[in-house]
């Protein structure tokens, strides 16, 4: 057996084992073309860290970021109710993820069906309309979460609603596009067996496809919520509601001190939703 290619030994190597000249050549040029990219970026951007002030940071994140003023999340002064508290926006902005999602859900679900190419193959018809849901969920995907958030605070004004709003629209597109990616890996085997007893599309669907289906959706909607709950104090910086409005009025106002406890109580209850969320994904997985 002749072989074009030596190992540091001496032994033979099959030719088609070796060296892929045309595939290092294609390698090296995209780390080059990259290398480029990224060389043209830095000298675009021209960023200027002569003006960093490590000092008066210092200063702001220690001296009061870190010395956090809890009166800010009980405090129950020029408030209505105890939902206008600090500890009470948050509760609000954790609902108000909780509100998205279902909504979102609602329109996700049957939707995602329509954009599952498994169940809508077989008729020119429904390849259209699978390629036009699939088009939507990418339409929606691509418009920023803080997009829509001013959008939703230019037509419903300052508060939850605008909020509601811009995470249920944005997580249509997210959720719906994770269903039908779950609709098209499920097992082939059931579909083509009911299939074959003559069922109609929506007999297939409810009993070879949904009861393969449950677990993958509650997974993937728990995943969502949870970054959902990260996404809604950063509305509040449009004015979408929840604890982030208040977080950027104590920024706006130089009050590091309330700004401090209201960040800390947004992270803990972030790592909160995070750890739990994954302990019921591991389960249901």
């Amino acid at each position: 057996m002749s072989a074009k290619y030596f190992t540091a030994r001496g032994l033979p190597v099959p030719a088609e084992l070796g060296p892929a000249w045309r595939t290092s050549w294609r390698r090296w040029t995209a780390i080059a073309a990259t290398l480029a990219v990224l060389a043209v970026g830095v000298r675009i951007t021209d960023i200027d860290t002569s003006r960093a002030n490590p000092e008066y940071a210092a200063q702001i994140v220690f001296g009061q970021l870190f010395r956090p003023d809890w009166n800010a999340l009980f405090s129950m002064e020029d408030v209505e109710s105890v939902w206008d508290t600090g500890l009470g926006l948050m509760v609000v902005t954790i609902m108000l993820a909780v509100v998205a999602t279902a909504a979102s859900i609602v329109l996700a679900l049957p939707f995602s069906f329509l954009g599952a190419r498994n169940i809508m193959s077989g008729h020119p018809v429904s390849l259209a309309v699978y390629s036009a849901v699939r088009l939507l969920f990418t339409i929606i995907r691509s418009i920023d979460i803080l997009i829509v958030g001013i959008i939703g605070v230019i037509l419903f004004s300052i508060g939850n609603a605008a909020g509601v709003f811009a995470i249920g629209f944005h997580n249509v597109g997210v959720l719906g596009k994770l269903y039908s990616e779950a609709i098209e890996n499920i097992d082939q085997g059931p579909i083509e067996a009911v299939t074959a007893t003559g069922a109609n599309r929506l007999q297939v669907i409810w009993t070879a496809v949904l009861p393969q289906i449950v677990t993958p959706f509650i997974a993937l909607t728990i995943y969502r919520l949870d970054a959902n709950v990260r996404f809604a104090p950063i509305l509040g910086f449009v004015g979408a509601g929840g604890i982030g409005l208040v977080l950027f009025q104590n920024l706006q106002l130089l009050r590091y001190p309330q700004a401090g406890a209201i960040i800390l109580a947004i992270v803990i209850t972030v790592a909160a939703m995070d750890f739990f969320s994954a302990q019921i994904r591991k389960r249901l997985l």
